[in-house]
């Protein structure tokens, strides 16, 4: 009896563990999850030309200039105090850019990016709050059109259907972007006013202010 109790108090334990692990100097470390697999973008590999036409048949054309999925640290620089380490997390990131691009060359942060990521459901700071429940969330990185903000879901979006030239993708969520009052001087691009982002795919769509429907076609 003293066995089946130990047993059912290794299972509810390990049932109610936290999403986070301790990495080796301290700091939490949360790591991609079972349940995440099915989330990861598989069909953007480095060097692959995207496609994207409107209905008026122009074309826009971005290179995969990197796929990976590596441990990532969060941390903030300080003047005071210098840089100051706050968790690990897991992260799959796509970096596009010019077709005349290398994937040898620097990729900016705030460049056109998707980043798929488990981080804590709260992170705060002042004081500083680091939950030990995660969340899967994906950022993108709008630049070089005409939006001050990244675009972000966490998979709580409900799923579309969107049919791009025969092909139907079944696992999509449309997000709408807020409009920007203060345009980057040095965009490219018409500001976007919505994205569409198949769950394997990637960013399969988006519309922009002038009412342009881009849509990939490859």
């Amino acid at each position: 009896m003293k066995k089946v109790i130990l047993l059912f108090v290794v299972i509810l334990n390990l049932s109610c563990s936290p999403d986070k692990v301790s990495s080796g100097d301290g700091l939490s470390y949360f790591q991609f999850l079972p349940q995440d697999n099915d989330k990861f973008i598989t069909s953007t590999e480095v060097g692959k030309i995207l496609i994207y036409k409107n209905q008026n048949n122009d074309e826009l054309k971005f290179k995969v200039l990197k796929n990976t999925t590596e441990k990532q640290l969060e941390s903030r620089d300080s003047f005071v105090v210098g840089s100051y380490k706050y968790f690990y997390y897991d992260e799959q990131r796509i970096q596009l850019g010019d077709i005349l691009e290398e994937p040898s060359q620097y990729y900016a942060y705030d460049s056109f990016f998707i980043s798929i990521k488990r981080v804590p459901k709260v992170f705060q700071l002042s004081p500083t709050v680091i939950s030990s429940e995660s969340q899967l969330v994906a950022v993108i990185g709008l630049r070089p059109f005409d939006n001050t903000d990244v675009a972000f879901l966490n998979y709580s979006e409900p799923l579309m259907t969107l049919t791009i030239n025969s092909q139907v993708y079944t696992k999509v969520r449309k997000v709408t972007l807020p409009n920007n009052p203060y345009p980057h001087a040095n965009a490219t691009l018409k500001g976007l006013t919505s994205i569409y982002f198949d769950q394997n795919k990637g960013l399969i769509g988006f519309d922009d202010i002038q009412n342009n429907q881009w849509r990939l076609q490859n």
